[in-house]
């Protein structure tokens, strides 16, 4: 979802005022309230005013980020949600606030001022962009790396168009397929699922036509995709959204994740029916309190990451028995190393247990690296900015990466982002993905990253998790 590149935003300087709305006196200023933007400026502050919903983004040299709307008295402040006794106000187009949120905003901007707690960014540059889809507006959503058993270099790329359809792709960025199925969203693969008297390659997405789980096979010489449900998969939630496969390599059992706009999350096991088709039974399902998408799951560890939007990344066992509770937080979307929305997940496996969770940051057009291991420790930012032949990536959505070596093109395997903004000289197209060489990543970065390429997740292995 990209609804803020909807809104009309412009970035505030000091001397230039927020619209105006209301018919109170000049120059007035409420008892119990403080001039927001004077505030600001005192503290080298920034704010991104949203005309659309008269929002502010408050935006701290520290990277802690405050969200605060006109007329309303609920706000967010470092990843948390507060309440105030009286709402923000517009007094001659200028927003105030109440004098006990600006302490709470002052008291987050005395916090990280050690150099050493400054967010590490570096910036890449993709070396392939796909074609652009065929919609406008919002509709490239998710990515999904699809590896050639016989011959790596051609492999190809799945992805989503939320104005109608599923895309294939080649590893050059041309489009070879293209099925208008529905309105789909988020889309995964999985390798070696028994169906019939063979074992084939799958891929999975949300259709939010229909509010299904779609299942087809894929043939990868051609790209072709054929529809394998016996009927159709239909979720309980009022509309499918986020989307992962998981295959536990304990049962060798296949499961659909599914996430929905109101955070309900189900989980489907998806298997042969005995007559060479796929059906799904619900066997799991709790509530996340608001809206969450981005959805991963890790085969080796039996671990599920989902991000809650507005929140937060968490963790949670993937199998049936795992219980309805997040088993630890990953990380918060207080405005530094995570700025919301937070989107796409997704997993990068290194050899011996080894590897990355990556997620996109789509409020500051980053993506953010943690420690596949243990408690997932934070690791670093990047961004992919403009390049000698592809434009940067901002506001994304869905994400995939992949440490297999895709022949001499991507030796090292590739990074795919869906781009919201799709530049090609003084002309915006239509939205596409970017792809980055995944070398280029791991050797950014302050400390280097793993830079494997025989992980075959076709022969993924069960590691401990203790």
């Amino acid at each position: 979802m990209n609804t803020k590149t909807a809104a009309l935003s412009l970035l505030l300087s000091i001397g230039v005022l927020l619209p105006t709305s209301t018919t109170m006196a000049s120059g007035t200023i409420t008892s119990g309230y403080e001039p927001l933007r004077s505030q600001m400026d005192e503290i080298d502050a920034t704010i991104t005013w949203d005309s659309d919903d008269q929002s502010a983004l408050i935006k701290l040299k520290n990277g802690l980020s405050a969200t605060l709307t006109v007329g309303e008295k609920s706000y967010r402040l470092a990843g948390k949600s507060g309440e105030l006794s009286n709402p923000v106000k517009l007094v001659d187009g200028k927003m105030q606030i109440p004098s006990n949120l600006l302490q709470s905003i002052l008291t987050e901007n005395t916090k990280y001022l050690d150099p050493n707690n400054v967010v590490p960014t570096f910036a890449v540059t993709a070396q392939v962009e796909t074609d652009a889809v065929e919609d406008g507006e919002d509709a490239a959503d998710d990515p999904a790396i699809w590896v050639d058993p016989v011959n790596a270099a051609n492999s190809k790329l799945i992805a989503t168009n939320k104005g109608g359809g599923v895309l294939v792709y080649d590893l050059k960025g041309k489009e070879i397929q293209n099925y208008k199925i529905g309105k789909m969203n988020n889309v995964d693969i999985r390798y070696n699922f028994p169906l019939g008297n063979k074992k084939v390659d799958i891929v999975a997405a949300t259709n939010r036509s229909t509010n299904t789980i779609d299942v087809l096979v894929i043939n990868g010489s051609t790209g072709e995709l054929k529809d394998v449900v016996a009927k159709p998969i239909k979720a309980k939630m009022e509309e499918v959204y986020g989307f992962s496969l998981y295959h536990s390599l304990k049962t060798n059992k296949f499961y659909a994740m599914v996430l929905g706009k109101e955070g309900e999350f189900e989980q489907y096991e998806i298997y042969d029916n005995g007559k060479g088709k796929i059906e799904g039974k619900l066997v799991r399902e709790f509530k996340l309190p608001t809206q969450s998408e981005g959805l991963v799951t890790d085969d080796e560890y039996g671990m599920m990451y989902i991000a809650e939007e507005d929140y937060a990344i968490y963790k949670f066992s993937a199998d049936v028995d795992g219980g309805l509770k997040p088993l630890s937080t990953v990380d918060i979307a207080d405005g530094r190393r995570l700025q919301d929305d937070i989107e796409g997940l997704t997993l990068y496996y290194a050899a011996d247990g080894h590897g990355y969770l990556i997620a996109s940051s789509q409020g500051n057009d980053s993506y953010a690296i943690y420690d596949r291991e243990g408690d997932n420790n934070y690791i670093t930012n990047f961004t992919i900015a403009d390049g000698k032949h592809t434009d940067g990536t901002s506001v994304t959505d869905g994400i995939d990466v992949l440490s297999f070596g895709l022949g001499e093109q991507f030796p090292y395997g590739i990074f795919v982002a869906q781009d919201d903004s799709n530049i090609q000289g003084d002309k915006e197209l239509n939205q596409n993905f970017k792809i980055v060489s995944w070398e280029l990543i791991a050797k950014g970065a302050q400390t280097p990253l793993y830079m494997d390429n025989n992980v075959n997740p076709r022969d993924l292995v069960i590691r401990s998790t203790k």
